[in-house]
């Protein structure tokens, strides 16, 4: 009667021992979906829209400017708004190529 009373404890021991692994086990995995889903979060997360992509641009043309001088400042203003655009764009592309899935063999 001893000898299976002790093989019993024997057998509890290992339940028991294996329990606190799968516990363990599930926790790390919990752990472990928790700071995923933190991850999933930031990634999805825009950034902050830079001031100078909101910049408006003026000519500065003004009544009495003549036309030389007005069409300098109106091409300088253009430029100005298109190098502008091309860096926003840039930019755009840049945030947009990191948030996408990524395709194979890239």
């Amino acid at each position: 009667m001893m000898i299976s009373f002790l093989g019993g404890c024997a057998t509890n021991k290992q339940l028991f021992d294996q329990a606190y692994v799968q516990k363990a086990k599930a926790d790390a995995v919990k752990i472990a979906l928790t700071e995923a889903e933190k991850r999933v979060q930031e990634a999805r997360r825009i950034p902050v829209w830079p001031p100078e992509c909101r910049l408006h641009h003026y000519s500065g043309i003004l009544l009495d400017d003549g036309i030389y001088v007005s069409n300098v400042k109106a091409d300088s203003a253009l430029s100005d708004a298109n190098d502008q655009t091309d860096a926003c764009a840039a930019l755009y592309d840049k945030w947009r190529e990191a948030r996408e899935p990524k395709k194979a063999g890239k």
